[in-house]
């Protein structure tokens, strides 16, 4: 570990900073600090995936919250919260962004940045969430069989420091925890990620229902507060509207 900012915990290196704050020894682990490894070996994403990232290039965290006013049914908002507080800062460095269903930054095609968040629930209430994102940031040659990765540096064409964004992604992370604290502040963040979604532009795209084991070509038309997907599969006089949780559908790119 190094100095720096009691916000922030750099760890020279971690398995996973996600499963680091899950377990015993981080459950009492300071709220709102940002747990960083400059080398992460087995970073977790979505379904299980693993997670490429360079040593000393990239920027893996997580983060403990207690989320105020939002109830197990809205969790979704803090998904969505956290995908536009760091597509926002993306925006600071002149990176356009949109968020992939569910919750995968993409800029155009590529992918710059996975997000996952997992919840202790205890009745009405969230007792914990953990907040983890990669953000491939310096690196600029990867080796899995991601299909499509970016990053900032490759996007911009210049390196970027670590430590300053890392406090930019936490301060943005903060105020959108701040604003879903108010039914009118997660509806607020409800409806720019509808409009920061990724591929929601009335068009047709291709998407793989797992449900039914094919491949369609559909229209997004919405997703509801609590992250349910709704596709117009096409042609739209003969199919009904499919809606899908997460993991039933996936998109072709």
């Amino acid at each position: 570990m190094s100095e720096a900012p009691s916000e922030l915990l750099w760890l020279d290196e971690a398995d996973s900073t996600h499963m680091l704050l899950k377990s015993p020894a981080y459950a009492h682990f300071p709220e709102l600090t940002m747990l960083l490894a400059r080398r992460q070996t087995a970073g977790r994403g979505q379904r299980g995936n693993s997670w490429e990232s360079e040593p000393l290039k990239n920027l893996t965290f997580s983060m403990a919250a207690i989320p105020q006013g939002v109830t197990p049914a809205e969790q979704f908002v803090i998904s969505e919260g956290v995908a536009l507080a760091i597509t926002d800062v993306l925006a600071d460095y002149g990176i356009e962004a949109s968020v992939k269903w569910p919750n995968d930054i993409y800029v155009a095609d590529r992918k710059i940045c996975g997000i996952l968040i997992d919840h202790s629930l205890q009745g009405s209430s969230i007792t914990r969430s953990i907040i983890s994102a990669g953000i491939n940031v310096n690196q600029t040659r990867f080796l899995s069989d991601a299909p499509n990765p970016v990053s900032m540096a490759m996007l911009t064409g210049c390196d970027h420091q670590l430590e300053p964004l890392a406090i930019r992604l936490r301060g943005s992370i903060l105020q959108a925890l701040e604003t879903m604290r108010t039914p009118a502040g997660r509806h607020a963040i409800h409806t720019r990620f509808l409009s920061s979604l990724y591929r929601h532009d009335g068009a047709p795209h291709k998407f793989f229902d797992h449900r039914r084991q094919e491949t369609i070509e559909a229209i997004i038309t919405d997703v509801a507060p609590t992250g349910i997907l709704t596709l117009q599969p096409l042609p739209a006089a003969g199919c009904a509207p499919r809606s899908y949780a997460f993991k039933e559908v996936s998109f072709i790119i």
